[in-house]
C-alpha cells in the first residue's frame, strides 16, 4: 500500500479527520496501523513528497474500497532525537481484515500503482504492522498539527508485555493527574508488531498539542512523587529509544 509497503516499527501511532480520538474498532480484530519509516532519494525533498501526496489523494477517491475510504494518513517529521528516517508515514483507522481489503484494492488500482510510482521516485520506505491500543485519552480534540513523543523498546531477558501492564497501571493515575492539573490534551498508545524488522518488541506514542504543553504536563508528572514507582517498573520491564516528531493529518478517516 502507499509508499513500498515496506517500517521501522517504530513507533507510529493513529490518527482520525480533524482529532487524534481513537473510534471503537470492528469486533474482528484489534485496531491496526501501518506505518513507513522513509529516507528521501538523492536531490529529493519535502516539495516533491508534497507533489507526490497531492497526487496520491487525488487518486483514492477513484478506488473502490469502502475499508480504503475510512483509512486515513498521518505524516510524522523527525523534531528531536536521533530518527533514521527523514519522514514517518502512518496509516490508521483500520482492523487487520480491513487492511488485507484495502491493501488488495490499492495494490491491484490503475490509481495506487500510479501513486506508488510517484512515491517510488521521492523515498525508499521500510515499513511494518502493529497493534494499537490506547492507553490514556483526554475529551479534548486536537488540532490537525501535533507534537508526538515515540518511544521504541525491547523487553528485557525473562520480562513480556505482561511487565509492562503492571508499569502501566502504576504509571496511570498519576499521568492523569499531571494532565489534568496542566489542562493539557494527551492521547497515549502502546503498539505491538505483527510484521517487523526492526528489533523491537513494542513502541509507544505520546500525542501532545505542542512542546509547551508537553514540557508543562511532563514537568507536573516529575514532580509527583508517586512517579517514580512507574519510572521503576517500566525501567524493569523494558529499555526504550526516545525521540519527537510533528505530525500532520495528510488524509482524514472516517468513522
Amino acid at each position: 500500500m502507499l509508499l513500498l509497503r515496506s517500517v521501522m516499527a517504530v513507533l507510529c501511532a493513529a490518527f482520525l479527520a480533524l482529532s487524534y480520538s481513537v473510534p471503537a474498532q470492528a469486533a474482528d480484530s484489534p485496531p491496526i496501523i501501518e506505518g513507513f519509516g522513509c529516507t528521501f532519494l538523492e536531490g529529493q525533498g519535502f516539495d516533491d513528497l508534497d507533489k507526490a501526496i497531492d497526487f496520491y489523494k487525488a487518486q483514492l477517491p477513484k478506488i473502490e474500497s469502502p475499508e480504503l475510504q475510512k483509512m486515513g494518513s498521518v505524516l510524522w517529521v523527525p523534531y528531536r532525537g536521533t530518527v533514521n528516517a527523514d519522514f514517518v508515514w502512518i496509516n490508521t483507522n483500520m482492523t487487520l481484515n480491513e487492511w488485507g481489503k484495502s491493501s488488495v484494492a490499492y495494490d491491484s488500482s490503475k490509481e495506487g500503482q500510479a501513486a506508488d510510482e510517484k512515491f517510488f521516485d521521492v523515498a525508499k520506505c521500510n515499513s511494518g504492522l502493529a497493534t494499537n491500543e490506547t492507553l490514556f485519552q483526554t475529551d479534548d480534540q486536537f488540532t490537525d498539527e501535533v507534537l508526538i513523543q515515540s518511544f521504541r523498546c525491547q523487553l528485557h531477558p525473562g520480562k513480556t508485555v505482561a511487565d509492562t501492564d503492571a508499569a502501566i497501571a502504576a504509571w496511570k493515575p498519576v499521568f492523569a493527574k499531571a494532565v489534568k492539573a496542566t489542562n493539557a490534551s494527551s492521547l497515549v498508545m502502546r503498539r505491538l508488531p505483527l510484521v517487523s524488522g526492526s528489533g523491537y518488541d513494542l513502541t509507544y506514542a505520546v500525542i501532545w498539542d505542542d512542546a509547551a504543553a508537553y514540557a508543562e504536563a511532563t514537568t507536573a508528572f516529575q514532580a509527583d512523587p508517586d512517579s517514580a514507582e512507574s519510572d521503576r517498573l517500566f525501567t524493569e520491564a523494558h529499555r526504550c529509544d526516545s525521540a519527537m516528531f510533528k505530525a500532520r493529518i495528510v488524509v482524514p478517516w472516517e468513522d
